[in-house]
């Protein structure tokens, strides 16, 4: 086996380890449709409507699991009433969609959900046997920024934060169209059906496992600092517009990793990470005010690329085992070694993004 495909498996197997399982995601995922059931009608009698959506992680393919919650998962989803900012206070909506996630608890025991604490932007369902979270963000549409456009409740600064989760979702699924499609149909043939069949997580790409090793870097490195631990989003959002298409994984995450500084703004004398289809929304405002997360953020950067660098550098198979490990944790140094003694590989694992055809426009 080649070097490099010796470091995409090993990578790939042990990001693997940090998906959600398909048993969890499935309550999940009927929980997540019963709320929406429930909320299309809930405001019926005031005249309104309003809808339940997923965002983030959940629609980008990047879930991992969160080590510093005993490896818990975390969904997003954004619950849009259908009000205008001149009808509804910021404080008030946040309190009626409490009330109304309440009220769906109640009515709902067999889903074995509870509403935790009010947080800073959401709200949260916790499930009372099995290792996920939703997070539920309040909003209402923004007019100025249709069709997709809201304007979401925030305790802190502004009233309304301004954001646009679907149309971010839809660029980055477009950044990795042609790599997606490209795996997906390979694993179509295999199975003798057609792309459109196929659930979007039977295949990662390059660019979704990376995030996903960032993620779980990050959580290792901030594992007793997560008042300073990088969002999510900002990692995300950084990895795409350091993606470039053509390598196999390990090359893509390297990639990735050193070109992510480049790509944080300054303006004003303040850090600046713009939401690619929202350019009002600074996914970096969190920095305000406390330089530190900034230092921190990019010192963290600097680890994930002396680790991940090691992994490359090991001279044999076991080398890059162990050097998983201090990257990725023992999990997935696990996942690898097993992957690494049996000769498979990750059953949603990718491919090179070398061999996508010219013109491969189908995104299904």
């Amino acid at each position: 086996m080649k070097r490099d495909d010796q470091l995409t498996q090993v990578l790939g197997a042990g990001i693997e380890s940090f998906d959600i399982p398909e048993e969890q995601f499935q309550v999940a995922e009927f929980a997540y449709k019963a709320a929406c059931d429930f909320l299309s009608t809930y405001w019926t009698d005031s005249g309104t409507g309003g809808a339940l959506y997923p965002q983030g992680s959940m629609r980008l393919g990047t879930v991992t699991a969160l080590i510093h919650r005993r490896d818990e998962y975390d969904l997003d989803m954004v619950c849009r009433h259908n009000l205008q900012k001149s009808q509804i206070a910021s404080e008030d909506l946040k309190a009626d969609v409490g009330d109304a996630l309440e009220q769906f608890v109640k009515e709902n025991p067999d889903l074995r959900l509870t509403l935790g604490d009010e947080g800073r932007r959401c709200w949260t369902f916790i499930h009372d046997l099995l290792p996920f979270h939703m997070d539920v963000l309040p909003a209402i549409p923004n007019v100025d920024a249709e069709p997709n456009g809201i304007w979401a409740t925030d305790t802190e600064g502004a009233r309304w934060h301004p954001s646009a989760p679907t149309d971010y979702a839809d660029w980055f699924l477009d950044v990795i169209r042609d790599e997606w499609l490209l795996g997906a149909m390979r694993i179509a043939e295999s199975r003798q059906m057609d792309v459109e069949q196929l659930p979007r997580n039977a295949f990662k790409t390059t660019l979704q496992r990376t995030v996903q090793a960032l993620k779980r870097h990050r959580d290792i490195y901030f594992r007793n600092d997560l008042g300073n631990r990088p969002s999510s989003i900002i990692i995300t959002t950084l990895a795409a517009q350091s993606y470039e298409a053509g390598g196999d994984l390990f090359n893509v995450l390297r990639h990735v990793v050193h070109e992510m500084p480049d790509h944080v703004e300054s303006r004003f004398g303040r850090h600046v990470i713009a939401n690619p289809v929202e350019p009002g929304e600074n996914f970096a405002d969190r920095w305000i005010g406390h330089p530190v997360r900034a230092r921190r953020f990019f010192e963290w950067l600097e680890a994930a690329q002396r680790d991940f660098t090691a992994i490359g550098d090991a001279q044999d198979t076991d080398g890059m085992v162990d050097r998983t490990a201090l990257a990725l944790g023992i999990r997935a140094a696990r996942a690898a070694a097993q992957s690494a003694a049996t000769g498979t590989v990750a059953h949603r694992s990718t491919v090179s993004a070398t061999r996508i055809p010219a013109g491969s426009d189908r995104f299904a």
